[in-house]
């Protein structure tokens, strides 16, 4: 049965003086599956009035009233967990028994009343499920990006991972309170930040979650923050222009496109992609233009792909072709992220937010300015901020043992973060806890050209919450996943999605845009 999308929560935008893109607004279906303890919804036990003479502990200025959305009544509570986490627990009248949690953006400190929130609480609301949100503990309006975190440890603790856990844990205590019962099933569902936040719960509190969707999760938060940095540094010193970014990528496609045996607007695997900026871009005679590229230029977009290296040794990937290609909006995935005409990309924005105000600890730095701040020299400085917010532990084994499933996804073409983090995190788990175990409760979805968490030049819009549910609740796991391309409401392109490491295959037959035209095969 077909139903209404859930559109995902967003970044912050009032965290930046420019107007950041959606960071999670991938789309849902939430078609569960039939299950006979889901058959008759549970009704709430108690009135929405008596939580508001309820006492949790570490929760102050609770408040509980009843509302409404699309004919489904539920009791919105709102409070703060101490000592910022200001969070939002929706119980609806007719339970599914299940806890829906989403997930952050960016630096988070979102406003929870925002739109793009509420329209995801609601979406999951009207499908029965008990909704959270929360807001790691600072508020981005006051205190816009990192700058939440300068000396301020016990914030910077809550954004990377107590505000999650004690607000779910919460939402469980008040579940028994409410219904007498407390969840069958509890899922997290977040992209970027909010991925993150779902590998982190994962690895610290396996008990919190069942099922975790972590969409391009920014795991390794260090390294991206200093890639971010590298980046901006490489294109100060040879500035490129976004009118340049269409013949960047129209080079890159014309030399890549067909390595995965067709030609179809997208690169299956960047990684295949024997592009060289010094050959193959168009080259100026003179000063760049529009069409060609300088041997500065092509030199800075040969160390951009090369990665981040601090003694000969990369710390962090560099960004893979493809990033460059462009929309059918004519909208490159370097356009802002990486190259941004007006002023610094947004890369060099969240780099030096982080090493303002995270990256030294416990020293501070926030006289530090992005274009001298010395990589190489100050690596070694870098240490405790790794141990608190990157989600890079490949032991998974508690969140396994105790049958948790996780499904995380990237797009190949992800300007903000790289897409071989999602490949490098996988690769660890598997040589970790053995290549063939890790299937059973964790797989892996690349995406071609697809952006940041959605948009981009290919196939974009996937579900992958209702699969997640499958798996958690009858056991069955993910073979493939079908993501689509839209324009003006109407379906125009399908990918396949298959399982890393393996691949979507053309069958030369059929139509290239249908995923019915694939297989999933080992390369």
């Amino acid at each position: 049965m077909k139903i209404n999308p859930l559109v995902g929560p967003a970044a912050v935008a009032a965290a930046l003086s420019l107007t950041l893109p959606l960071q999670a607004q991938n789309r849902f279906s939430f078609t569960s599956p039939d299950a006979a303890d889901f058959a008759t919804p549970v009704s709430a036990a108690k009135a929405c009035d008596t939580l508001n003479a309820a006492s949790f502990e570490g929760v102050s200025f609770l408040k509980a009233e009843t509302a409404e959305v699309d004919g489904t009544g539920f009791c919105r509570v709102t409070g703060i967990i101490s000592p910022a986490i200001e969070f939002e627990i929706s119980l609806p009248d007719n339970w599914n028994r299940r806890l829906y949690m989403f997930g952050n953006g960016g630096y988070a400190g979102e406003d929870l009343t925002a739109a793009s929130r509420v329209g995801t609480r609601d979406m999951a609301l009207t499908r029965g499920f008990l909704t959270v949100q929360q807001n790691t503990g600072h508020d981005a309006r006051t205190q816009p990006l990192g700058s939440f975190a300068d000396g301020d440890l016990a914030a910077l603790v809550d954004y990377a991972f107590r505000a999650v856990h004690e607000t779910v844990s919460l939402s469980k205590i008040m579940a028994a309170s409410y219904y007498t019962r407390e969840p069958a099933f509890s899922y997290w569902d977040g992209c970027s930040t909010g991925g993150r936040q779902g590998l982190m719960s994962a690895q610290r509190f396996p008990g919190d979650f069942d099922g975790i969707v972590a969409g391009a999760p920014v795991l390794d938060f260090t390294g991206t923050q200093l890639w971010g940095v590298y980046n901006a540094q490489m294109l100060d010193a040879a500035p490129i222009s976004e009118a340049q970014l269409g013949a960047f990528a129209e080079a890159v496609m014309g030399k890549c496109d067909a390595i995965d045996g067709v030609e179809d607007g997208l690169i299956t695997d960047p990684r295949q992609c024997d592009f060289d900026p010094a050959a193959d871009l168009p080259k100026c005679e003179g000063e760049a233009s529009d069409s060609c590229f300088t041997p500065e230029q092509a030199e800075a977009i040969g160390k951009i792909n090369a990665g981040v290296f601090v003694e000969g040794e990369q710390i962090f990937p560099g960004v893979p072709w493809g990033v460059e290609g462009v929309d059918t909006n004519g909208f490159s995935g370097w356009n802002q992220w990486i190259v941004n005409d007006s002023g610094p990309s947004r890369q060099g924005l969240y780099g030096e937010t982080f090493v303002q105000n995270m990256a030294l600890l416990p020293a501070r730095g926030t006289d530090i300015d992005w274009r001298s701040f010395d990589i190489a020299g100050r690596y070694g400085e870098i240490g405790m901020i790794r141990e608190i917010l990157d989600a890079t532990d490949p032991d998974l084994s508690a969140f396994r043992d105790k049958g948790g499933k996780l499904i995380t996804y990237f797009g190949w073409a992800d300007p903000a973060l790289n897409p071989m983090m999602g490949v490098n995190y996988y690769e660890s788990v598997r040589a970790e806890m053995g290549e063939a175990e890790v299937p059973d409760f964790y797989r892996l979805f690349m995406v071609p050209g697809m952006f940041h968490c959605r948009t981009g030049y290919g196939p974009d819009k996937l579900d992958a919450l209702t699969p997640l549910i499958d798996w958690v609740e009858n056991g069955v796991a993910p073979e493939t996943i079908v993501a689509v391309q839209e324009a003006d409401g109407a379906a125009t392109r399908e990918s396949l999605l298959c399982p890393y490491p393996s691949v979507a295959v053309y069958d030369g037959e059929g139509d290239a845009g249908e995923a019915a035209s694939h297989a999933c095969e080992m390369p």
